[in-house]
């Protein structure tokens, strides 16, 4: 699916639909009547609700990569070498070419399709909108996915929040659906817990929890407990992801 030339806001559609094909762009947001605020995304494996998920780790050997071959202005395709670690097809899809060192460096760009290899090999990843600026073998680049393309249950603290799962989710039977982002929702605690009106990050005690944020660089807010947080329980939470 293309990210330009589409709304990626959805005011009309149920969170707790499911859907075996994509209907949306990842990301998209549903906005509910109350104001609470949904993103769709794509799973890879079972998820339960009240589990707080965020975007999947980098890969090393797929940043910081340089081309193999320049591109011209109004190209749509790069061909970096990927380092030691293969590939998946379409692993990138709707994620991000950032151009991170040598001219164009600060250009990014929204990929939409790439193919696969084995590693240590120049993969063709397309992207749009055409490239503004040259690019030369001198180059690099970094591939980054879209958070909400096959996010994982936290416990990655230095990864950003994706979202908190709202149904029992069996991908076997449907792999697309919504993450709540922002707004009223049921949160695991992790093994401390929290007190009324405490400030909530990503847990570095518990997967897939809520804790208590240290207000530390490390720490990014998720959201504030509106009810005391029971240790090892779903607790009343006000998110703010978005």
């Amino acid at each position: 699916m293309s990210k330009f030339g589409s709304n990626p806001v959805i005011f009309e559609g149920s969170p707790y639909e499911a859907h075996t094909e994509q209907r949306h762009n990842l990301g998209a947001r549903l906005y509910s009547g109350n104001g609470d605020i949904y993103r769709y995304a794509k799973l890879d494996a079972d998820v339960s609700a009240g589990y707080l998920l965020v975007a999947p780790a980098k890969i090393a050997y797929h940043v910081n990569v340089a081309l193999s071959a320049a591109a011209i202005v109004g190209a749509n395709l790069v061909i970096p070498t990927i380092g030691a670690t293969a590939i998946v097809a379409n692993t990138y899809d709707e994620g991000f070419l950032i151009f991170n060192d040598n001219s164009p460096e600060g250009e990014w760009y929204t990929i939409t399709s790439h193919e696969a290899n084995a590693g240590s090999l120049a993969t063709d990843v397309y992207f749009e909108p055409n490239l503004k600026t040259a690019a030369t073998t001198a180059s690099e680049v970094s591939l980054i996915k879209n958070q909400w393309n096959l996010p994982v249950v936290s416990q990655l603290i230095a990864e950003r929040a994706a979202g908190v799962v709202v149904q029992d989710f069996d991908v076997s039977v449907a792999e697309y659906g919504w993450l709540k982002t922002h707004g009223h929702c049921s949160l695991l605690a992790d093994s401390t817990g929290w007190t009324k009106g405490y400030r909530l990050a990503i847990s570095n005690e518990t997967n897939g929890a809520g804790g208590v944020s240290d207000a530390g660089a490390t720490m990014v807010d998720i959201g504030q407990g509106i009810d005391t947080g029971t240790a090892g329980e779903f607790n009343a939470v006000y998110l703010s992801i978005d």
